[in-house]
């Protein structure tokens, strides 16, 4: 599920009342905590989720913000805040919540892991954080809403549990993250397809570059602990990060897959190719430089901000 880009500006506002104090006085307050999400689905309400989401979405974009100015002490401030204030616990009818907290856990985990983790556990605010989080991640878990469904949003829900894990040393939330990262990687076809994003038809593929980026991040993450997620079924990230890249070279590849004509969202190949940064970084594929030079700094607002920052490497002259 896609946002539109308005979405990812960050509050101006915000921003200028920050710059206006001296460094040694900033402060930096969290808006009031967003207790319950219930945003209508975007396909079926594109208007009335755009009003509901705004609230979730602003507040993201001021945590990436500090994390982007390696302000761990304004990201702290903002996530204890919400933390205090039980933000994102209560999920309504609509089923977009679940999503959207799965997401956000997600963001908020990576923009932590931007930090050296003594620095984050050092800190008292953490031990507020820290419960919250694990709370997000243990909801994402248990969602039915999510489970049931097999598809992008599963491996989502991984990747919000192997941040989250990763971050509070919760080892049953990585290995809850892993099997699912595992789910996607076996769904993964012997040409780099995946059927049921294939069934999303006009959207199909936008929505393999959208499920491929969770199970990079997952990968990466899994390397940490000496499990290599790129090697399993027989390479399967690569072969659909090689539909993507070919994609990105002349969309015309794609069908090979499909004979529907494919629509992107703005973002499609532009923010979504984040993945890109830490798959770079660890394959230094040939194809990528000339993609990533024209498209730096990759922000992504489910990534923790500029992924370019946080796990990019020099591109060659």
């Amino acid at each position: 599920m896609k946002h539109d880009i308005r979405f990812v500006a960050i509050g101006l506002s915000i921003a200028l009342a920050c710059l206006a104090r001296p460094a040694a006085t900033r402060t930096c307050e969290a808006p009031p905590a967003l207790t319950s999400i219930d945003p209508p689905g975007i396909y079926q309400d594109a208007s009335g989720y755009a009003e509901a989401i705004k609230p979730l979405h602003a507040f993201i974009a001021q945590v990436n913000k500090a994390a982007d100015e390696r302000d761990l002490d304004c990201v702290m401030d903002l996530l204890a805040g919400w933390a205090r204030g039980s933000a994102l616990l209560t999920i309504g009818a609509n089923y977009q919540g679940d999503f959207e907290r799965s997401w956000a856990g997600t963001d908020f985990a990576l923009a932590l892991l931007r930090f050296p983790v003594t620095s984050i556990k050092a800190d008292q605010r953490f031990q507020q954080i820290k419960p919250w989080l694990i709370r997000i991640a243990e909801e994402t878990r248990d969602a039915d809403r999510i489970n049931h469904l097999g598809n992008n949003l599963v491996y989502w829900a991984g990747l919000d549990l192997m941040s989250i894990g990763s971050l509070t040393d919760r080892g049953d939330l990585v290995d809850a993250g892993i099997a699912r990262a595992r789910q996607g990687i076996r769904d993964i076809g012997p040409h780099g397809e995946l059927e049921r994003e294939l069934k999303r038809g006009e959207r199909a593929l936008h929505y393999h570059n959208f499920a491929l980026t969770p199970l990079v991040f997952c990968a990466e993450l899994a390397s940490r602990r000496n499990i290599d997620l790129y090697a399993e079924n027989n390479g399967a990230i690569h072969r659909l990060a090689a539909v993507i890249v070919r994609a990105v070279k002349d969309e015309r590849s794609f069908s090979a897959l499909t004979q529907v004509p494919q629509q992107l969202f703005a973002w499609t190949f532009q923010g979504d190719l984040a993945w890109m940064e830490p798959y770079y970084a660890r394959f230094h594929g040939p194809d990528l430089p000339a993609i990533l030079r024209a498209r730096r700094p990759l922000n992504n607002p489910r990534l923790g901000g500029n992924v370019t920052a946080s796990w990019g490497a020099p591109l060659p002259d």
